[in-house]
């Protein structure tokens, strides 16, 4: 702490007073004494103090602000002395920002923390927690919702449901398949029992095996639930909020009024994994060949030019799936049932 003597005005040059003056680390203490002689002092904080302008007989500084205040010190010592302290208030604010920009990037993090890691716990939570009749209900509104868009293939259909129904796989869903006339390679599931298939990927199976795992796989999102899960997380904040505030009504409104993403829906791979995984214990339980996984992802490989795999494009690392599946098919594997390959090849036969 250093003392000085100086004058000290405030408004105006007129009103000019001497003034004892003490320079900390902190701020300047100019120390007066008012109009009936009782001391009064002003602190003037060194964020708040500019240099004022150049004048003879000593250094001239200013209070940023209105009323306009000023200091006149005559020392040759206090001119390096402030200057040295205005200069550390200089560097604070470089600091200011990193601090300002770091708190910024924690809040930032915590945002994607939470859709990360809490909005599809959420979701999870509340596909679990939907009773089945009102999963099949909303899923019911989303199909009719999205397969408007769609030529429905009526034949085919009826096909592919009998094919599906003499598979003998069990399901706490009313699975229904609905073919559609699209040259696309893709499938995809709709919440509570619906799956959808394109032409165009039954046109280029070659083996009735291929179609029992694909609808293996479809009905495995359905049964766990994987379709309503996914849906509600790409829809989180929709679902966080009607969640918060009870109101499951509006959240069934918002998925089937988005139903439309559902067509390019895509899962984790932990999500895959599982749908492959428990697609292929459905198959392995009606002795059903499980070789189909590995033949479909063969052929959606193969998809493309004209014929774009919009489920290979949601559905990645098909090789790495393909030996996954494989490393769980028990040798040797059953032949496939005689009913299935008979109403595959009526499938096969309309197609053509």
């Amino acid at each position: 702490m250093k003392a000085f003597q100086g004058y000290y005005s405030y408004e105006t040059p007129d009103h000019i007073q001497g003034a004892d003056v003490t320079v900390t680390n902190k701020r300047i203490e100019i120390h007066l004494k008012d109009a009936h002689g009782n001391p009064r002092t002003v602190f003037w904080y060194w964020e708040n103090v500019v240099k004022g302008e150049e004048r003879p007989g000593g250094c001239v500084l200013h209070h940023t602000g209105r009323p306009l205040q000023t200091l006149i010190v005559p020392n040759g010592d206090f001119a390096p002395l402030a200057a040295m302290q205005m200069a550390k208030k200089r560097r604070v604010f470089p600091v200011a920002y990193v601090t300002f920009f770091a708190t910024a990037l924690i809040v930032v993090g915590l945002v994607v923390a939470a859709f990360v890691w809490i909005v599809p716990w959420l979701a999870g939570k509340a596909a679990n927690a939907l009773p089945v009749e009102y999963e099949v209900s909303i899923g019911e509104e989303a199909y009719q919702s999205l397969i408007k868009a769609y030529k429905i293939l009526p034949k085919e259909t009826e096909q592919v449901n009998t094919f599906y129904k003499q598979m003998g796989v069990s399901s706490p869903y009313p699975i229904k398949i609905t073919v559609v006339d699209l040259d696309q390679s893709n499938a995809f599931a709709v919440p509570g029992g619906h799956i959808v298939v394109y032409s165009g990927l039954l046109k280029r199976m070659r083996h009735p095996e291929e179609l029992a795992a694909l609808l293996a796989h479809e009905s495995s999102h359905i049964n766990l639930r994987h379709t309503t899960r996914s849906l509600m997380q790409s829809l989180g904040t929709f679902t966080a909020v009607s969640l918060i505030f009870g109101d499951v009504t509006g959240m069934g409104a918002v998925l089937v009024e988005n139903a439309s993403q559902l067509k390019s829906l895509e899962y984790s791979r932990s999500l895959e994994k599982e749908a492959d995984l428990n697609g292929l214990i459905m198959l392995k339980n009606q002795r059903i060949p499980g070789n189909g996984f590995g033949l479909l992802f063969k052929t959606l490989g193969e998809s493309g030019g004209s014929a774009p795999s919009e489920w290979l494009s949601s559905h990645p690392d098909l090789d790495r799936r393909a030996k996954y599946v494989e490393e769980k098919i028990i040798q040797p594997e059953p032949t496939m049932p005689a009913v299935l390959t008979a109403t595959w090849e009526q499938i096969r036969s309309g197609l053509k």
